[in-house]
């Protein structure tokens, strides 16, 4: 069975790639620069070489520009689209005529923007805020490849906690030192999955066909702030002393800081659960051990 994979050198691509091959796939890594070994393509240019995996069983597109990097100017914000769109559909538009039986697309829980406490699933409706509208615009990029031939799989993903990489990382630093704390109010509610459980839920998800559409990937113990950063002190042995309130953070990181540092997103997996998949990651303590434990 064929996998090709677009965005395979981020933290998540990565992560899933090795897992992948591990398990016994083979698996193609969509690169961006001409070389040997690999699959790429010139997205500007609109030119594949796929070499062996020009027909792969199924695709899964992780691409786009991280999001938390940096103040969203309107510059930044148009590369944010672009890196997501442009290359989705051009992903979805090459491969119509030579369907894959499975097509999964990257997309985030930001889709439902900020909602307080109220808990969120598949069933809810988008938010009205950046990241909500770049989330619906990115989900729709995909929708032309769904056809009986292909199934479509929109995979929301909370977020991921790895020490190799993401929110995880670079909170561990100021923590170890003892300069953590909660993030505004600390009451808004994060939405997260251990990157093992991720990975393990992509594979759940190819070997569930009656699944499509839509999926949360998270973790069905969302916590506040105030929690994720009191575990994470303890796990760390250092005081949580040094809270970073919203106002700085507005001033620090603008728009940016707002919608992903004070929103708040309870989201449950409610399709991964009724379809029966287990987290071995499902409390967050359990997730900071195995990230945090010294090999």
């Amino acid at each position: 069975m064929k996998i090709l994979i677009n965005g395979s050198s981020g933290l998540i691509g990565t992560a899933l790639t090795t897992y992948l091959q591990a398990q016994g796939f083979e698996v193609g890594r969509l690169l961006r620069h001409k070389q040997d070994i690999h699959p790429y393509w010139n997205i500007e240019q609109s030119i594949f070489h796929l070499k062996e995996f020009s027909n792969p069983d199924v695709i899964i597109n992780l691409a786009g520009e991280n999001i938390a990097n940096g103040r969203w100017t309107e510059k930044k914000k148009q590369q944010l689209i672009d890196s997501r769109i442009q290359t989705t559909q051009l992903l979805s538009q090459h491969f119509k005529n030579n369907p894959p039986k499975l097509f999964m697309s990257a997309s985030a829980i930001g889709f439902y923007g900020d909602r307080g406490e109220t808990v969120v699933d598949e069933e809810s409706d988008a938010g009205d805020d950046f990241v909500s509208k770049l989330a619906v615009q990115w989900e729709e990029s995909c929708q032309s490849i769904e056809s009986p031939e292909t199934r479509l799989v929109k995979i929301r993903t909370g977020i991921v906690l790895s020490k190799h990489g993401g929110a995880l990382a670079k909170m561990i630093p100021p923590f170890k030192f003892g300069l953590g704390g909660t993030i505004g109010s600390g009451k808004q509610y994060m939405s997260w999955i251990d990157i093992n459980d991720f990975c393990h839920a992509i594979l759940f998800i190819m070997q569930k066909p009656e699944l499509s559409g839509p999926i949360n990937l998270v973790s069905p113990t969302p916590v506040s702030n105030k929690t994720f950063s009191y575990a994470l002190s303890k796990q760390l042995k250092r005081p949580c002393i040094f809270p970073l309130p919203s106002i700085i953070v507005k001033l620090l990181f603008g728009e940016m800081g707002k919608e992903l540092l004070l929103a708040s997103t309870k989201v449950k997996p409610t399709k991964l659960l009724k379809a029966g998949f287990q987290f071995e990651y499902e409390f967050l303590q359990e997730s900071l051990l195995k990230q945090l434990k010294r090999k």
